[in-house]
């Protein structure tokens, strides 16, 4: 359901239930002004009857009113899952670095950028790859890889896929002996699959940088930094 839809909804029953709440506050209004309605209330056997009736329609509105206010929260929360999916590069299953920028201008993830630790890594030897094997071969590589960088990556942090030939290793509360035992992982995993399993070596360059370093405010300028050390 569009996230428009739902917000319309979400509209309309608050301003159900701010007429319901209307009508309870007519119906005791009522009560109290009229004497004679609310001494008959308590004689007359079938005014009562319908007065409950009343009460009992008021009260079921307000409750479901409050169940659609849940469904349609759930509906959001939908939405928001279905949009993140979105963010994913399906071919690869990581994160793509829209899916980065967009989860640092949130306020809940902006709060760890202070401490943030960022690797870029690229594949040295793809363009090589390419010209002498061809793409497949290339394409082989980079798929290969992304599952190496998965299996060391997610450990420590998030993995994304930066574009291209380009991937991050995004840490939090991270440190250098941190980051350096996740690149060391990851080229020791590098020499066994180099060695053992695939006819065509990856040879990678990688960089990191550590925001609490520079006190970057937002995640771009953390980015710019690791590729100007990674391209110098």
């Amino acid at each position: 359901m569009n996230k428009s839809i739902i917000s319309y909804l979400k509209r309309t029953k608050l301003i159900q239930l701010i007429i319901v709440v209307i009508e309870v506050i007519a119906f005791f209004a009522i009560l109290s002004i009229n004497t004679t309605l609310r001494k008959n209330l308590y004689t007359n056997s079938n005014l009562l009857l319908l007065c409950a009736a009343a009460w009992v329609f008021l009260l079921l509105q307000v409750v479901f009113i409050f169940i659609d206010f849940f469904q349609l929260n759930h509906f959001n929360n939908i939405e928001d899952e279905q949009q993140f999916k979105h963010f994913m590069e399906e071919s690869k299953g990581m994160l793509n670095r829209f899916s980065m920028d967009t989860m640092f201008k949130s306020e809940e993830v902006a709060q760890v950028l202070e401490n943030v630790g960022c690797s870029m890594i690229e594949i040295s030897n793809l363009r090589e790859a390419n010209e002498q094997y061809g793409r497949d071969a290339g394409d082989r590589m980079i798929d290969d890889f992304c599952q190496m960088l998965e299996s060391v990556g997610n450990d420590y942090g998030i993995v994304v896929r930066n574009g291209g030939n380009e991937f991050l290793i995004v840490i939090a509360d991270c440190t250098t002996e941190l980051m350096e035992k996740c690149l060391e992982e990851l080229d020791n995993s590098l020499a066994v699959y180099n060695q053992e399993e695939s006819p065509y070596p990856i040879t990678i360059n990688s960089t990191y940088v550590l925001n609490s370093e520079h006190n970057f405010q937002r995640f771009s300028e953390v980015l710019t930094l690791a590729y100007r050390q990674l391209h110098k």
